[in-house]
């Protein structure tokens, strides 16, 4: 099984692959743990924390976190990982304004489920159904002052499409690669990026298409 790594930096070097099922050892990162949880009408809050020593491999680790989920319709999520003190940037609404009227059909409604695992910390699923779409469990987060790190699981032979401008396949491939977002003016790279970066993919499953968001205008790479 694969996993999807996506990194988010502020500052020049970046680091995300593909990797199997154990994380690599150069990342010895705690993860979060999950402590109180406040319900809402469409959601709910919860306080995470560092759940050991920290790692900091291009910054400082974040110690309190803050997790919201908010369930806008049956078919859209929406998950927000926010420092406590609010001192990281964050792309203002009034630059780039959210959609919470999406009028699209799903096949199932959308679920989340949340953990906390016994070695990587705080972890959560997406369900569609009895699938999960968008799975980070096992996988730590690193929340840093310069970096981000999310991981979230994939089929074998994913069917990947999206994240902007490349000379390359429609589909991703989805076997120890990385794509870059970060727009530049280059000319036609062969699998490089070039002009658009486009922080969104959408993954068919068996004729099923979801897609993942990345409301982060950071350098990434995926």
């Amino acid at each position: 099984m694969k996993v999807l790594a996506i990194s988010l930096l502020a500052i020049s070097s970046v680091w995300a692959s593909y990797y199997q099922d154990a994380y690599p050892a150069v990342h010895p990162c705690p993860g979060y743990k999950m402590g109180s949880v406040t319900e809402m009408p469409n959601g709910f809050t919860a306080a995470l924390t560092l759940a050991g020593k920290p790692c900091n491999i291009y910054g400082n680790d974040i110690n309190d976190l803050v997790l919201t989920v908010t369930v806008e319709t049956n078919n859209k999520v929406n998950v927000l990982i926010e420092d406590k003190d609010k001192k990281q940037y964050q792309i203002p609404q009034e630059i780039v304004t959210l959609n919470k009227n999406s009028k699209l059909n799903s096949f199932d409604n959308l679920k989340i489920s949340y953990a906390n695992h016994p070695t990587a910390g705080f972890g959560f699923k997406i369900m569609r159904g009895d699938e999960a779409i968008f799975d980070t469990m096992g996988k730590p987060i690193v929340f840093e002052d310069q970096y981000l790190e999310l991981t979230s699981v994939l089929p074998k032979n994913a069917n990947i499409y999206g994240m902007g401008e490349s000379p390359d396949d429609l589909r991703r491939d989805p076997d120890d690669t990385i794509k870059t977002l970060w727009a530049r003016d280059a000319g036609n790279p062969f699998k490089e990026n070039t002009y658009g970066a486009h922080s969104i993919y959408m993954e068919n499953r068996a004729g099923k298409f979801h897609g993942a968001y990345l409301h982060n205008s950071h350098g990434m790479d995926i």
